[in-house]
C-alpha cells in the first residue's frame, strides 16, 4: 500500500484576513459615540445648539476613528 506524504509533515495554517468592513464601521460607530459623550459632556457654549455640536463632532470624530480603524486593519492584514 503506497501512502501519500509522512507523518513529519506539519499541518497547514490558514492565514485569515481582517473583515475591512467591520473594523471601518466599528470605528465609524466609536467615533460617533465619542462625538456624542464630548458634545453632551463638554462645555456649553450659547452660539450653537447641542444638535450642530453634535453633528460637527460627531463628523470629525467620526472620520477620524474610520480612519484608525482602517490603519489597524491594514496594519493587521500585513503578512508577519
Amino acid at each position: 500500500m503506497d501512502y501519500v506524504g509522512s507523518a513529519s509533515e506539519k499541518p497547514r495554517t490558514a492565514r485569515r484576513n481582517p473583515n475591512f468592513t467591520a473594523f471601518l464601521l466599528g470605528g465609524a460607530v466609536g467615533g460617533l459615540l465619542i462625538g456624542l459623550l464630548i458634545s453632551v459632556l463638554g462645555p456649553v457654549d450659547a452660539s450653537y445648539d447641542l444638535s450642530s455640536v453634535l453633528g460637527f463632532l460627531g463628523l470629525i470624530c467620526g472620520s477620524l476613528s474610520l480612519l484608525v480603524g482602517d490603519l489597524v486593519a491594514v496594519l493587521l492584514d500585513r503578512p508577519p
